[in-house]
């Protein structure tokens, strides 16, 4: 039997869930949807391959089941919001971000505050969390380079996106204070 989900993208889809996130339970759970796995703790999500059923599944079930070879049972007893699809909103930020103009590489940003700081294009337009943007760049495939795509509202929402052809990532910004940027 095959396996349906890689190791590796199962231990990478796992970096973007929260770890004992009471009120909002679903943050600690992988979302499979039309051949795909999501994850997200709310300011990034990470979207891997996957051929499971449609549903919620709890991620130490998926390891258990990787570990013996057999199907993961689906979470039926967990409260989901109304509208809550990740896929949806993978799907929608992507179109906003993907476009020649927003393309960027790594070698465009500069590492403010240390390693737990955050990286900022050159341009300043936009500030993300480097941990969150290190992890899911170690995800990705590396044949010929991510591209990034860094997308910036008027209103200082930011966003940065990459795709490598299987693997999906999205990395919420710091909301920029475009008249009070204090370091």
């Amino acid at each position: 039997m095959d396996k349906f989900i890689k190791e590796g993208d199962f231990n990478w889809l796992c970096l973007a869930l929260k770890d004992d996130c009471i009120a909002n339970e679903h943050f600690e759970l992988i979302h499979v949807a039309n051949g795909n796995a999501y994850a997200t703790n709310g300011h990034r999500m990470h979207a891997a391959p996957c051929k499971l059923d449609d549903g919620v599944y709890c991620r130490y079930e998926i390891a258990r089941s990787l570990d013996i070879n057999n199907i993961p049972p689906v979470e039926t007893d967990v409260e989901i919001p109304d509208g809550f699809k990740p896929q949806v909103v993978m799907i929608k930020q992507a179109a906003k971000a993907f476009n020649p103009a927003s393309e960027v590489r790594a070698s465009n940003f500069y590492v403010q505050n240390g390693f737990y700081g955050q990286l900022v294009p050159k341009d300043g337009s936009s500030k993300f969390q480097r941990i969150y943007v290190l992890e899911a760049l170690f995800g990705m495939s590396t044949k010929g380079g991510t591209i990034l795509h860094v997308h910036t509202n008027d209103d200082g929402e930011n966003f940065m996106y990459a795709n490598d052809g299987e693997r999906s990532f999205i990395v919420m910004g710091m909301k920029l204070d475009k008249e009070n940027d204090c370091e």
